[in-house]
């Protein structure tokens, strides 16, 4: 289910990590799979565990966000061949991630924080197509036994994403437990395009939860981070031959952080929106090379002429109203504006070129078959 973003450029200050997840609003035929927001969504608190039926194996989490601090912090549990993994994940402003414990693998770091987020958005997604009137009418126990055999479900992050292939075919119960607090306990069965080593082309797992409300998500200012791995979250390069390949994920980070409140003052600075300037309108869509599949989407969006700079590919578009405040680009540090249909962007690995391809915010993205 998982479809990772690996050789696509995005930026760690143009798009940050949420858990609400991205949709391929600009791909064909998605409106339907990607789905509108919904008061599923609603919910910052939950439990979650996956197994597949015959498996012993399973993954659980349990965890809480805050979308206006874009804080996540999630507590994860894995079990394969036995043998029980237990750590912690954190997300701090959507830009930098703290690990602790041996649940995550070298050089694929964002993946653990990737799998939690994907398969909440399949929960509550799914809950969407078969209650959407909301939770709030859930007043006891409902069978749930649904099936659609022509749209499937989008799910997305930053640097992941799937589609659930239709047909697909959901059982099980949900039920308001106590107020509040939802219970859900749901068997997915869903088509897949390879089969299996039994010779099965449909994939089974088993999700069971909850989901509620915290009324404080939001990480603690003075929680200390000498024990935490930390990863700066965005994009990353390397070079390969005569080519530099990029990719949304975590590195080392190179800033010493003692505290939750030390990362939140360096992610301030890092904000600091540039000044307006009326005789240039940067509007439009910007690729490194206009045949590349992804880019930067660039569109007015605050009243004072500020700028929303959001990476978007063929899984998907960042959202406007999260993550870095909108920009002016003109002598904001990460940006050198050499005309304005020509930009240098400062990631990851330094400074790139970047230029207008087209003025239309929203062009259908697709890579090119060999």
């Amino acid at each position: 289910m998982k479809n990772a973003g690996r050789g696509s450029t995005r930026s760690v200050f143009l798009f940050c990590f949420v858990i609400v997840g991205v949709c391929c609003a600009q791909q064909e035929n998605c409106t339907d799979p990607c789905g509108k927001p919904t008061a599923w969504q609603d919910f910052n608190n939950f439990t979650l565990k996956m197994t597949t039926p015959g498996d012993s194996g399973y993954s659980f989490w349990q965890g809480q966000f805050d979308k206006e601090a874009n804080d996540i912090q999630v507590s994860v549990e894995t079990s394969k061949t036995g043998k029980v993994v237990k750590g912690k994940l954190l997300m701090i402003g959507g830009r930098v991630m703290a690990v602790q414990g041996p649940i995550v693998e070298p050089g694929y770091e964002i993946d653990a924080m990737d799998a939690v987020v994907l398969e909440l958005q399949l929960v509550t997604k799914l809950l969407a197509r078969v209650l959407p009137e909301g939770p709030s009418t859930v007043k006891f126990a409902q069978i749930i036994d649904y099936a659609d055999g022509k749209t499937g479900i989008q799910i997305a992050t930053p640097s992941a994403g799937g589609m659930i292939q239709p047909p697909w075919h959901v059982v099980g119960v949900v039920k308001a437990a106590q107020a509040d607090v939802i219970q859900y306990e749901l068997t997915l069965t869903s088509k897949i395009d390879k089969r299996d080593a039994g010779g099965r082309n449909e994939s089974v797992i088993s999700l069971v939860g909850t989901l509620s409300n915290s009324k404080n998500a939001r990480l603690d200012d003075q929680l200390a981070l000498d024990s935490w791995t930390l990863f700066g979250v965005g994009v990353q390069t390397r070079k390969q031959q005569n080519s530099t390949y990029y990719d949304y994920s975590a590195a080392p980070a190179t800033t010493n952080y003692k505290t939750v409140s030390d990362v939140r003052k360096k992610l301030a600075e890092q904000d600091y929106p540039g000044e307006a300037d009326t005789s240039k309108d940067f509007t439009g869509f910007w690729k490194t090379d206009c045949d590349n599949a992804f880019g930067l989407q660039i569109i007015r969006h605050d009243p004072d002429g500020k700028y929303s700079v959001v990476f978007c590919g063929p899984g998907g578009c960042g959202d406007a109203d999260s993550g870095k405040p909108g920009t002016f680009i003109t002598k904001d540090s990460h940006y050198q504006v050499i005309s304005e249909d020509e930009l240098k962007v400062h990631g990851g690995d330094g400074w790139e070129t970047y230029r207008r391809c087209t003025k239309d915010t929203h062009p259908v993205l697709k890579f090119k078959r060999p």
